[in-house]
């Protein structure tokens, strides 16, 4: 974090350098840890809140603008965060409301330009009133600004660009799109929310497609890297390949950000390399630190130990795919590659690029035919399947002798596998008379029992106790949409449980994660167990009423197998139910056509 007497002012620097980097998750997570320790102030407050605008939740975003007093405040920058806030649910939505919330942005920008005459406000209000079709006003705003000409750094270019757009000067835009990818070459978040805006403002015919295409080219950030490797020996011609193949992969394909695990070998090449360039790192680990340590760092030798160490400490944020112990499972692997490729995935989308695949392979292992489901070679196949592209960096010469701990294994027989889990509860089930109990039990119980019964096999498990519901279902993408269709089963309660006007209805937790499948010994029935179990059963009652909150390896499988029509938008580090922890959940919604 920059070294500062000030703690705030040190935080405010550490959060606006991750927001310039298009890292709003991490910038988010380090202004809410700050505001936790006592750290605080207004310009946090509103770098908090700019973050959680970022991540794409204008929701939260707003909630916590009005929550953090901002909604009150008279500086121009909070003013205009309203604007940006108002602007993003508009797009979030296909409907009527979209032109009664550009128009709230436009006010919030307008009012903010009234007081202070900045070029900012100034263009903001100017590209609402053009897609809002009021070409004359939106002319008025952005003539003074193509006037002045720019300032020396990006946003001044940025600015003018988009005035010289709405102008219908599209020659003279490129020109200086140009000087602004020069004056922003690493900073991928600013030139992610231009790119975002020159789409939106062309898709509307408020600008010239072809000119904003062309821009958006110019100035759309690089793509997101996720990567994968063999594990090796430290030392010897072997690592000197890796490090050689790898530093040229990176001279050939430049990256806004890089992502994955902190293994010996590859992986920890991977991130000194990005390191050292300066690129964004995230790291996922498959599961309990101590574990993969053991398993994947000094089982190549003690020589990666501190390597490992100083990697993870310099990272931009690391993830945990599950917190559990290791058991011999390869389920545990296969998670943690699975949740870093889909946070690639959902990293390119917040800034308007693509991700990338890199993957070090051993020629020789590379051309051998394998069923094995865990490793690079699986990896590589997976992110294919999707639609992805791989760039395969070849090295020879691996010492792949490795010398791996015993761990523990479950009894011989034991099944296990990877499964969506979920977990609901409704709110007001407490305030039942015993009058409404049959009413609740045939129409809200039966209504969710319906929703289950409509996704057939897909329902692998389920199982009920008084107001709560849980299931085991085949994957992700199948459980986000019956989380959703119960929702809507349940906009509209039945009459006749005396609920009106009280805070009622279903919260909902679900989660992706390795799970134990067996018989119960008690009562003979099927048992589906295991920590991943108990943690969703943790997220449901710290979910806000009519809201389906899901963990991060569910939100990364659904971008991982692109799945469109739902948003997973970030709530931030959730402290869990009855002292389970925290966790980064997401706000699941369905996306608006």
């Amino acid at each position: 974090m920059t070294v500062s007497a000030d703690p705030a002012k040190a935080v405010e620097a550490e959060v606006a350098h991750r927001l310039g980097q298009g890292d709003a998750l991490s910038a988010f997570d380090c202004a809410a840890a700050a505001q936790h320790g006592g750290i605080d102030s207004a310009q946090l407050r509103y770098l908090m809140v700019r973050a959680l605008a970022a991540s794409g939740d204008s929701l939260g975003a707003m909630h916590l603008y009005e929550q953090l007093g901002l909604a009150t405040s008279e500086d121009v920058d909070s003013l205009a965060l309203a604007g940006r806030i108002w602007k993003d649910a508009a797009f979030d939505r296909a409907d009527g409301r979209r032109a009664a919330l550009l128009g709230q942005a436009a006010a919030a920008y307008d009012h903010a330009w009234q007081l202070s005459r900045a070029s900012f406000p100034a263009i903001n209000a100017a590209s609402l009133y053009a897609l809002l079709g009021e070409r004359e006003r939106a002319a008025a705003l952005a003539e003074p600004i193509a006037a002045n000409g720019a300032g020396d750094n990006y946003w001044d270019q940025a600015t003018l660009v988009e005035a010289l757009l709405l102008l219908n000067r599209g020659d003279e835009a490129l020109r200086h799109a140009e000087t602004a990818k020069a004056q922003a070459t690493t900073r991928a978040g600013d030139r992610s929310s231009t790119c975002r805006q020159l789409s939106r403002l062309a898709a509307s015919g408020a600008i010239d497609a072809g000119h904003a295409a062309a821009i958006v080219e110019l100035l759309r950030p690089s793509p997101v890297g996720v990567y994968c490797g063999r594990m090796f020996r430290a030392g010897g011609a072997g690592e000197a390949n890796a490090r050689a193949a790898i530093a040229a992969a990176f001279d050939a394909q430049p990256l806004s950000a890089l992502i994955g695990p902190l293994a010996c070998g590859a992986d920890i090449l991977f991130a000194e390399e990005a390191l050292a360039r300066g690129i964004d790192l995230t790291i996922v680990l498959p599961f309990a630190e101590d574990d993969f340590i053991a398993q994947s760092v000094v089982s190549g030798g003690e020589d990666w130990r501190a390597r490992y160490i100083d990697c993870r400490d310099r990272a931009a944020m690391v993830h945990f795919a599950s917190s559990s112990r290791y058991v011999s499972d390869d389920c545990q692997f296969i998670l943690g590659s699975h949740t870093a490729m889909g946070l690639a995935k959902l990293r390119a989308r917040e800034l308007e690029t693509v991700a990338v695949q890199l993957a070090v392979v051993d020629p020789a292992i590379a051309a051998r035919p394998s069923a094995v489901i865990a490793g690079t070679n699986a990896d590589i196949a997976l992110w294919q399947k999707h639609g992805g592209e791989t760039l395969t960096i070849p090295v020879g010469d691996l010492d792949r002798n490795l010398e791996f701990p015993p761990a523990p294994k479950p009894p011989e027989g034991t099944r296990r596998g990877l499964y969506a889990i979920l977990f609901a509860d409704f709110a007001g089930f407490s305030k039942l008379g015993e009058a409404e109990l049959p009413i609740f039990a045939n129409e809200v119980m039966g209504g969710i029992g319906r929703v289950l019964d409509d996704f057939g096999d897909a329902v692998l498990f389920r199982n009920t106790w008084g107001d709560a519901v849980y299931a085991i279902i085949d994957e992700p993408a199948t459980a986000a949409r019956i989380a959703l269709a119960m929702q809507e089963r349940l906009n509209v309660l039945p009459p006749g449980l005396g609920l009106d006007g009280q805070k009622a209805g279903m919260r909902t937790g679900i989660h992706f994660g390795p799970i134990y499948r067996g018989v119960d010994p008690v009562v003979g029935n099927e048992l589906w167990y295991g920590t991943e179990v108990t943690r969703t059963a943790r997220i449901e009652p710290v979910t806000l009423v009519g809201q389906v909150y899901c963990t991060q390896p569910l939100a990364a499988m659904l971008a991982l197998g692109n799945a469109r029509d739902f948003d997973c938008d970030y709530v931030g580090k959730v402290r869990l139910a009855k002292d389970y922890g925290e966790l980064a959940l997401y706000r699941l919604s369905r996306r608006s056509v």
